[in-house]
């Protein structure tokens, strides 16, 4: 890139990591573009160069936070599913953890605008479809018992998403309770075991 579009490109970056600390801060409703730019010590003008309005900016935010997290989460798989389902449960809630604030103003959003919510559905589509993947390998290979993997995927993944939530932005169990260590270790308990135990049985570590 010229000098030029290596300026804008650091803007529009500077942008959409102010926007990012005043949506986590202030919630979806409360931030305005005044306040983004006001935060990034930008012209409110500048904003415009970059992104159509608020929703679009948010919309922005939330795709490069869920691309991070479901990249996180995308563990190779292994031989071992508990060992798989360990790893990735734990990146993911580990990324989840460092934005916590914007889960709240995602819902808030979703509620302002069925946009905002299309958008989240969209974002999280390749999550769900990763998750019914690697069931459907997994029963076509004799590791997990024959299920709807498609409604099963829909069902893990919403029991990651509001674990996540409640523990980190409910603080239902307190931090106190449990570590994100502890939580990830419980998802995957329940994970496991609703799909392979009694079917495989991993290797077991010698003594």
């Amino acid at each position: 890139m010229g000098k030029r579009q290596q300026r804008a490109a650091a803007t529009a970056e500077h942008l959409l990591a102010s926007a990012r600390e005043v949506f986590e801060t202030k919630g979806y409703q409360a931030t305005t573009v005044g306040a983004i730019t006001k935060h990034a010590a930008t012209a409110h003008g500048t904003f415009y160069l970059y992104f159509k309005n608020k929703e679009d900016v948010f919309a922005k935010v939330m795709a490069s936070v869920a691309q991070e997290m479901y990249r996180e989460a995308g563990a190779p798989w292994s031989n071992d599913p508990r060992e798989t389902l360990a790893r990735a449960t734990l990146r993911f809630l580990e990324v989840f953890e460092a934005h916590k604030g914007l889960w709240r103003c995602l819902l808030e959003g979703m509620h302002q605008s069925k946009a905002i919510e299309e958008m989240w559905l969209d974002l999280r589509r390749p999550f769900i479809d990763r998750i019914a993947r690697n069931l459907d390998r997994s029963v076509a290979t004799g590791q997990a018992r024959p299920i709807n993997t498609r409604l099963a995927a829909h069902a893990l993944g919403a029991m990651t998403e509001w674990s996540a939530f409640a523990h980190f932005e409910l603080q239902e169990p307190g931090p106190s309770e449990a570590t994100p260590r502890e939580l990830a270790d419980t998802i995957t308990d329940l994970w496991y075991h609703a799909v392979y135990a009694g079917v495989y049985d991993a290797p077991r570590q010698p003594a």
